[in-house]
């Protein structure tokens, strides 16, 4: 089954490996670098999952997930953290962050492909 994933991830070198793992297995991702584009990206598109990476340009991922719990495309949809901060997402799972799981980076793209598809949701069509 194929599911429309949606990356915010600032780094061009992880958002390729992200993009690369998740289309080898029939997936879609659209990916945005900043929390701004995350925002209007979101304001208008439906997706089944989305990766939030916790350190970008413009917005911290532990507030950005609060704005986007908020919209209406993502209240229900699943939202992992994304940090090669082991610290950070430790901080987030401890203080109850609307994150639904966490993912360390780096992370080999079969790993994330698994931690991805065990959080899915049925597919937004």
């Amino acid at each position: 089954m194929s599911y429309l994933i949606f990356a915010v991830e600032d780094n061009p070198i992880a958002g390729e490996i992200v993009q690369t793992a998740l289309e080898s297995r029939g997936h879609k991702v659209a990916l945005v670098e900043t929390g701004r584009n995350a925002i209007e990206w979101l304001s208008n598109n439906r997706c089944d999952l989305i990766l939030l990476d916790l350190m970008l340009p413009d917005a911290d991922g532990g507030q950005l997930v609060e704005v986007l719990r908020r919209l209406p495309n993502g209240g229900k949809v699943p939202i992992l953290a994304f940090s090669a901060f082991g610290s950070k997402l430790a901080e987030l799972r401890r203080s109850g962050a609307p994150f639904d799981g966490y993912i360390a980076k780096p992370v080999e793209p079969e790993e994330l492909i698994r931690l991805v598809e065990s959080h899915m949701l049925a597919p937004a069509g």
